[in-house]
């Protein structure tokens, strides 16, 4: 009975909390569009970072049209400290097909996701903004992370590190003309000053030590950001060293990992350091997982994992009632997911917040609240709220 319990809380955990793992992040490092500053605790090789490139991942957007999107391996050239980067990681470079590139957004995914979790949504974004997105790949269960998880620094300092760091590489590949993306016209000529952070938990939390560390980051777009180890608090290591001149944070009112109070306060310490720079979107009944297109447990599809649930029970290692509760709840949690706005509006608000980056105008809660009005079911309107981030009185 109590592995029983064991597995349908695992399961009930990996639809609405499979992020449950938060954050770290990197230690302090600043640098700009320019130049990376001689005091960084990292650098790289003075030549092109070795890249290959590999297959195209297959896939289809909401209306079952074929999407590509172009995958590369990248050899690490970072360091930190003493410590020296090895290996490759992974790359998605999600492209607009017809339009000129406007400007380059980097995303940063979930503790136990990968950039497939968020594939419809970010090429869709990518798309209607004409903005590239650049994804790494970087995961828990990459061997570079988990090399010296039992080592001083830990499973999840080291995906931490590994992730932002590997952003900040292909940052500074796009900026210094890296064949790697300059194949695909992503550049510093192109992208100009639209450069733009994003990201989900983990990755969210992420976003502005991030931000702080590069000054060419001005943009910053996140969906329950979640807070992690104190020396990589975001307000702390994110915002009050150098905050954004534009931010804008989604929060669920049902997420029990980043709560919506929490995701607020990060908001409020951005406004109370730039005056109107952070605007806060809490979603009603909103659920951590709910900004995900496809819920993935260490790049495995939870749909996957159901149906080797469904095939134990068939071979009896479960009784048929636990395996049809388990399916049952497995529903209930992809309905709320689903079926409530959620991911359609999270979507449509980076829509809205890409635009304006690339066409230079104000981020608002009043323009972000209309751009929704006008791409949104009319049912769905009223669960969104706007306003710019404040402490609680």
């Amino acid at each position: 009975m109590f592995n029983r319990a064991l597995s349908f809380l695992f399961l009930a955990s990996a639809f609405n909390n499979t992020d449950a793992f938060v954050y770290t992040a990197s230690s302090s490092r600043s640098w700009g569009l320019n130049a990376i500053n001689p005091k960084s605790a990292f650098s790289f090789a003075k030549k092109a970072a070795k890249v290959r490139s590999m297959a195209d991942l297959i896939g289809k957007d909401k209306d079952g049209n074929v999407v590509r999107v172009p995958v590369k391996n990248i050899e690490r050239e970072w360091s930190d400290g003493d410590f020296k980067a090895d290996g490759e990681f992974s790359v998605y470079l999600f492209l607009p097909e017809e339009k000129e590139i406007k400007g380059c957004a980097f995303f940063m995914h979930g503790f136990s996701q990968y950039p497939v979790a968020y594939r419809q949504t970010l090429s869709e974004a990518c798309e209607v903004a004409g903005v590239a997105i650049i994804a790494v790949e970087t995961g828990v269960t990459d061997k570079f992370v988990r090399k010296d998880a039992e080592g001083k620094s830990g499973l999840q300092f080291n995906l931490q590190r590994a992730i932002l760091e590997d952003t900040k590489q292909c940052i500074k590949m796009v900026l210094d003309g890296d064949e790697a993306f300059a194949e695909y016209n992503v550049t510093k000529k192109t992208v100009g000053k639209n450069i733009a952070v994003m990201g989900h938990s983990m990755g969210g939390g992420l976003c502005f030590p991030l931000a702080a560390d590069c000054k060419c980051i001005e943009y910053v777009f996140t969906m329950a950001p979640a807070f992690g180890e104190p020396q990589f608090n975001p307000i702390i290591e994110g915002v009050k060293k150098r905050t954004p001149k534009h931010s804008m944070l989604l929060a669920g009112g049902w997420d029990l990992i980043a709560r919506a109070a929490k995701v607020e306060s990060i908001s409020a310490a951005a406004n109370s350091h730039k005056k109107n720079s952070s605007v806060y979107v809490k979603i009603a009944r909103g659920l951590h997982t709910g900004f995900e297109d496809k819920i993935v447990l260490f790049s495995i599809p939870i749909s996957s994992i159901l149906k080797a649930i469904e095939l134990i029970g068939i071979l009896g290692l479960f009784d048929f009632a636990f395996v049809k509760s388990v399916e049952k709840l497995a529903g209930v949690l992809e309905f709320l997911r689903t079926k409530t706005g959620q991911i359609d509006g999270s979507g449509a608000l980076m829509n809205y917040f890409l635009c304006a980056m690339v066409a230079g105008t104000t981020i608002t809660p009043e323009a972000a609240e209309k751009y929704l009005d006008d791409n949104i079911a009319d049912k769905f309107e009223k669960k969104f709220e706007f306003k710019y981030g404040e402490e609680e009185n």
